[in-house]
């Protein structure tokens, strides 16, 4: 208990910060004792979920800008009059922490929509991806443009796991099946919107969007971290298009065979499928080591006709 003991005063103002009542000496935030009924263990169905629940009834507030939860403890931190405050749970004790987490304008979100029912199994499920279970977190925190995600990390650091708010993996891609690149799609274009440009290069695959006449913005979804995006000012005098024309079985063969094709069997390919040509569909452009082929959409090489 003595780690969540703080100043009277800063107790205090925890609580003015919640109700938004005037000053008051006589008010303060109770440090709460063992729950008799707590849950011991937060790996163990259900044990991680009430014990948050219980981090938001102390907060007042079920919007968080981080939460984390180990084996044994957890931790939840909230925005009062735009200042980050944490409170921990530790074996079904509740109060204030000293943390270093400052509020600067990171997305909020609803703790009571993710699923935190069974930590223990994410923890296995991230163990067997990283290869490695030494002082397993999970966090539920901003990851790109608002988008909030939990994650599983480990110290000493390995590979950096990612859930969606369902407690669903976000799945490891290759990009060498029609299944991924479907995936990979679905996910940089989850709103249906038109693109300019579908891609493979070094990064992941991406979509770039017209968000403007002199902004677009670029949808990567690298092969084992979830989507992110980044905008820059450019224009593009090329035509949007509809991404799921494109067939990605297609695509997947073409990933396949072009390299055998060109005697180029371990070289790395990458594509850009756009409509730059002026056709009356996007034309898949290959490039295997230095060399770029155009295909059509049905896999037909139409390098030569574009001259």
């Amino acid at each position: 208990m003595g780690r969540f003991v703080k100043a009277a005063a800063a107790i205090a103002g925890i609580a003015l910060a919640l109700s938004g009542c005037s000053a008051d000496p006589e008010v303060s935030v109770p440090i709460l004792p063992p729950s008799s009924t707590a849950p011991v263990g937060l790996c163990l169905p259900g044990a991680a979920a009430t014990a948050v629940n219980q981090l938001m009834a102390a907060a007042g507030t079920s919007q968080a800008i981080r939460v984390s939860v180990d084996q044994s403890t957890a931790t939840m931190t909230y925005v009062a009059d735009d200042q980050a405050l944490t409170i921990g749970w530790d074996d079904g004790s509740i109060g204030p922490l000293d943390s270093d987490i400052t509020y600067v304008g990171q997305a909020s979100f609803d703790v009571a929509s993710f699923n935190l029912y069974d930590v223990g199994l994410m923890f296995e499920e991230a163990a067997a991806l990283a290869k490695s279970s030494q002082n397993q977190q999970l966090q539920i925190t901003e990851y790109n443009a608002g988008r909030v995600l939990m994650t599983v990390t480990t110290e000493p650091e390995s590979q950096t796991i990612f859930f969606q708010p369902d407690a669903s993996l976000v799945q490891w891609l290759t990009f060498q099946s029609a299944s991924d690149l479907a995936a990979a799609l679905a996910d940089v274009d989850n709103d249906g919107v038109p693109v300019l440009a579908i891609g493979l290069d070094d990064q992941g695959f991406y979509a770039d969007v017209r968000i403007s006449e002199s902004i677009i913005e670029r949808r990567t979804r690298p092969g084992k971290l979830p989507s992110y995006s980044a905008q820059r000012n450019a224009t593009a005098s090329y035509p949007e298009f509809d991404p799921r024309v494109v067939d990605m079985s297609v695509v997947a063969d073409l990933l396949s065979s072009l390299p055998r094709a060109l005697n180029k069997p371990q070289a790395r390919v990458s594509f850009v499928i756009d409509m730059r040509d002026d056709l009356y569909s996007p034309v898949i452009r290959m490039t295997a080591g230095l060399t770029t082929r155009a295909f059509s959409l049905n896999g037909v090489d139409i390098t030569d006709q574009l001259g």
